[in-house]
């Protein structure tokens, strides 16, 4: 956060309108919008987290178009998987963030506690972030041109071992099986590790295979701005461009290399049609255009994860490709199958028109405002599947040629398969009424009243829709005592008529403690003290699940059976889902404590202690007996989640001297949830596999104790070993030393999925915090910016996966570079990353574990540059104003006790597209 004056006439952006700062109780967090252009990405999620207390963001990928992060205001207050993320509103319409240039951003806030979101009522829940894009100001023209140029990289990708060591690997585990022999021998391997022949014994680094070491991206922005008394206009025109990093075959007269084109163009336009009337007409949208392979990109990442490296060479000479039947060869689904593109386009209108009412009295508005918005998208697909070889068995001794045979025939030609997705559309109407005035310098009094409705349609058969109203009144003396009353009532159509519509109040207070007499002494020290509170309630009606709940369904999938065998059906029809008629929406009771204080008018703190109580979160029961008879169980308003947290921002800014100027931002975010209620199975609640009482999405797992040892097994009268008694069976699979131990949760003795505990932590983060300096000296300026996350942590492996080397007999997976720290009988060591390998399938080492729970926290350099900015004098000759150069890298360094890939990609074993470091350069002109 960002904040360069103490004025106490700034104006911040809150819900359904504006307040002076002074004004402002409730809990608000804004943002400079150039440092929302900071990083290099498409998406402007990608820039959220650590720069804004209370949000926290994370970047689960770095494919181009789905490089979007995940993001939530203060946490996740609910166990359902909807309902959890905040409400955007672009312009004061439902929007999309991600849609949106940072070019097109004027001011961007979020809205935090009840005293800022009450308004919203069923929307306010998840918090509410408000975007305005850039208006017209009065006088000429001014033209603002941005262009960066961006090279990219991965930040970290999986290490692999090569054919000889994985070959090894398998003979040393195939004979540990009690194999006399081994299966490939040290020739074969020798021919692997000498390259004697690549076709025939290759070794193919997969990710190297199907991923190139560097793409690039390219931003330009073109802004122009001014206006008279009469009209005033803001026109932004914004390109990005990005290359991904999957190979093509250019041999081909087909291109399936990864790219992306994004055009967005935004029209504000302010007319005064009189002297008391201001009529807003705004224009904006986009077209993305994606082109990229036939096959998605996630299963290539898996494909180059599941091919070990010695099955066969990318491929053979002539153009031959190869596969394993039934497998699939990494490369040739990148290259050989054909492409695809996509287009997504939408348009969003918004026409408003203001009425000044001074002449009935001073500082009362009337606005009214129509908005429509149209996004579409379709797709082209020319696909085909080529003629795969099986792997070759040798050559011929008298020609030297390949020995093979054809696996699958394949086509000449691409097929073309196209679709046109419905889209969606969504209409917005909105009448308000504002009051805003002062009297006798010490009396301020504001308020607003306004009515709304929104129609928004997807394809469904019923349109989505909710209307509703809100209000505030707040009243300040003498820029000292705040006190403030919001409410919003409003209504979904997802419930029962009677129930449709709610109440959600909220109430603040605040206290401007610097603006006492008796501290006029200490202003030079004291430039701000100011301490608020907030109180109210916000709901959520996303529900996830059901939609219409209140109404029963009928099932039709079933059939009557007779006859002495069963022999005759017919089908039949049943009851389905049983409707409850007083369903409502999710409440969220929210109480916040905060003060700033600012210092010698160069430091900012922002602190705020927060506690949520989520309560009748919609859920379908799952305790309720069969013989209730009821064929699915009913859904109900049921469970309650406790968030409570802080969030922190500090700025210091000073002006040293006519030429250096230095600068410090930092933010930190903190949110722990507890899950209060949720209707859980009998045979759960009260054991340590319950749910409640631990946190949302918390991870569950077996509490591994250590690896068995020889003396932990005896021999049993056949000769087998058997493990010693008072030991508790471990059922999963057979057990020898080497393999992992866990502890026996719940004390029957036996080792199952029944003693699962909870793990303390959840894969998103609780903790998201940044901090950077920037310096000024002269021309020259300077700008790092880190950001992290803590108590997040993530499962590797798992029991689905080929994580664990040999556990596919080599058939599938990769194996990672750190496969010799692993416990072996020559060197049984207690703390090595791999318990004991086998040749097969273990499936008690690959178990979600605390021996496979991984810290996944990070600090990530996430930007820093140098910019040279040309004296006024050079440039003032030609009609410019201002230029700027500047060189960038973003993503460089990323620091976390976890190594294998990056820590932040949603991913248990490293197969995904990874995120993307950047090295760019740039130039900014204003004429």
């Amino acid at each position: 956060m960002s904040e360069e004056s103490n004025n106490l006439d700034e104006v911040v952006v809150v819900g359904y309108g504006s307040q002076k700062k002074v004004s402002v109780v409730g809990s608000i967090t804004t943002i400079e919008p150039a440092q929302l252009q900071q990083g290099t990405t498409r998406a402007v999620s990608n820039n959220l987290a650590g720069q804004l207390a209370g949000v926290i963001a994370v970047q689960r990928s770095g494919e181009p178009g789905s490089d979007g992060s995940d993001f939530w205001i203060r946490g996740i207050s609910s166990f359902k998987g909807t309902g959890i993320k905040p409400l955007v509103l672009v312009d004061g319409i439902e929007r999309t963030l991600d849609d949106l240039s940072a070019a097109e951003i004027e001011s961007f806030s979020v809205l935090k506690d009840a005293a800022a979101s009450a308004v919203y009522g069923v929307r306010g829940a998840n918090g509410v972030i408000i975007v305005k894009t850039k208006r017209g100001q009065l006088g000429k023209p001014k033209v603002n041109f941005h262009f960066e140029q961006g090279f990219t990289q991965p930040t970290q990708l999986p290490e692999y071992i090569g054919s000889a060591d994985y070959l090894s690997l398998m003979d040393e585990l195939y004979m540990d099986a009690g194999n006399p022999n081994p299966l490939y021998g040290e020739e074969k391997i020798n021919n692997y590790r000498n390259n004697v022949d690549p076709e025939l014994y290759p070794n193919v680094n997969w990710l190297d295979a199907v991923s190139k070491d560097m793409a690039s991206n390219t931003r330009g922005d073109l802004t122009i701005t001014g206006g008279s008394d009469i009209l005033r206009y803001a026109l932004v025109a914004s390109y990005y461009g990005e290359r991904g990093i999957f190979v093509t075959d250019k041999s081909k007269d087909w291109d399936s290399s990864t790219r992306l084109n994004k055009y967005n163009i935004r029209s504000n336009v302010d007319i005064n049609v009189t002297k008391t009337t201001v009529v807003g007409i705004s224009i904006g949208g986009y077209l993305q255009e994606q082109n990229g392979m036939a096959v998605s990109g996630q299963d290539i990442w898996n494909y180059a994860f599941d091919t070990p490296p010695f099955y066969h060479p990318i491929q053979y000479s002539g153009g031959r490709d190869v596969r394993v039947t039934e497998r699939h060869n990494p490369w040739a689904e990148a290259t050989q199958h054909g492409y695809q593109t996509t287009t997504n386009s939408k348009v969003e209108s918004l026409f408003s028109i203001e009425q000044d009412l001074k002449f009935i009295t001073p500082g009362l508005k009337i606005k009214g405002l129509f908005s429509f918005d149209r996004y579409s998208s379709s797709w082209v697909k020319r696909s085909k599947t080529p003629t795969y070889y099986n792997p070759a068995t040798g050559r011929d001794p008298e020609t030297g040629e390949l020995i093979l045979t054809v696996s699958t025939d394949g086509q000449e030609f691409l097929d073309t398969k196209s679709e046109s997705a419905w889209g969606n559309k969504a209409t917005y109407l909105e009448g308000n009424i504002a009051y805003d005035r002062t009297f006798n310098k010490k009396h301020a009094v504001s308020a607003m009243f306004l009515y709304n409705q929104r129609d928004y349609q997807d394809g469904n058969i019923v349109p989505f829709r909710r209307m509703g109203i809100a209000g505030r009144a707040s009243y300040t003396f003498d820029n000292r005592y705040i006190a403030e009353f919001n409410f919003g009532y409003n209504g979904s159509e997802n419930f029962t008529k009677g129930h449709r519509y709610g109440f959600f109040p909220s109430v603040a207070v605040g206290y401007m403690l610097s603006e006492e007499k008796f501290m006029e002494q200490f202003k030079e020290t004291f430039s701000k003290i100011k301490f608020r509170a907030s109180w109210g309630l916000t709901g959520n009606d996303q529900l996830d699940g059901r939609r219409f709940a209140f109404l029963p369904t009928i099932d039709t999938d079933g059939s009557y059976k007779w006859g002495v065998n069963n022999d005759y059906n017919r089908s039949s029809r049943f009851e389905g889902e049983f409707g409850v008629t007083d369903l409502k929406w999710e409440t969220v009771e929210k109480l916040n404590i905060g003060i700033e204080l600012g210092l010698w008018n160069a430091l900012e703190l922002q602190a705020d202690w927060f506690k949520e109580q989520r309560r009748d979160i919609f859920m379908q029961r799952n305790n309720i007996p069969t013989s209730a008879g009821f064929r699915k169980t009913p859904w109900a308003n049921y469970g309650k989640v406790n968030n409570t947290g802080i969030d922190l921002s500090l700025t210091y800014n000073k002006q040293f001297n006519k030429d250096l100027h230095v600068g410090f931002r930092g933010t930190f975010t903190y949110a722990h949830n507890e899950i209060i209620e949720m209707d859980e199975a009998m045979g759960v609640i009260g054991t340590n596999r319950q749910r409640t009482g631990r946190a949302v999405n918390e991870l569950f797992g077996l509490v591994a104790e250590r690896l068995f040892t020889e003396d932990d097994f005896t021999t049993n009268e056949k000769g087998d070993l058997v493990l010693k008694e008072g030991i508790p069976a471990q059922t999963f699979s057979a057990i020898r030393p080497g393999d992992i131990k866990y502890m026996d949760i719940d004390g029957d003795g036996v080792i199952t999925n029944k003693d699962e505990k909870a793990m303390g932590g959840t894969v998103n983060p609780e903790i998201v915090y940044g901090f950077g300096a920037t310096a000024r000296y002269k021309n020259v300026d300077f700008n790092i910016f880190f950001q992290g996350n803590g108590r997040t942590y993530r499962f590797i492996g798992g029991v689905v996966s080929n994580f664990l080397p040999g556990v596919s007999q080599g058939s599938m997976g990769n194996i990672l570079t750190n496969y010799n720290d692993r416990w072996t009988q020559e060197n049984p060591k207690q703390d090595a990353f791999y318990p004991r390998l086998s040749y097969g399938t273990n499936a008690n080492n690959s178990q979600n574990s605390t021996w496979w729970l991984r810290n996944m926290s990070m600090l990530r350099m996430k930007d820093i540059e140098i910019g040279y900015t040309f004296p006024k004098h050079w440039i003032n000759s030609v009609g410019l104003a201002n230029i700027r150069l500047y060189a960038k890298g973003s993503n460089l360094f990323t620091f976390s006790s976890f190594d294998l890939w990056d820590p932040e990609l949603d991913t248990a074993n490293g197969a995904k597209y990874p995120i993307m470091k950047s090295f760019s350069f740039g130039l900014d002109i204003n004429f």
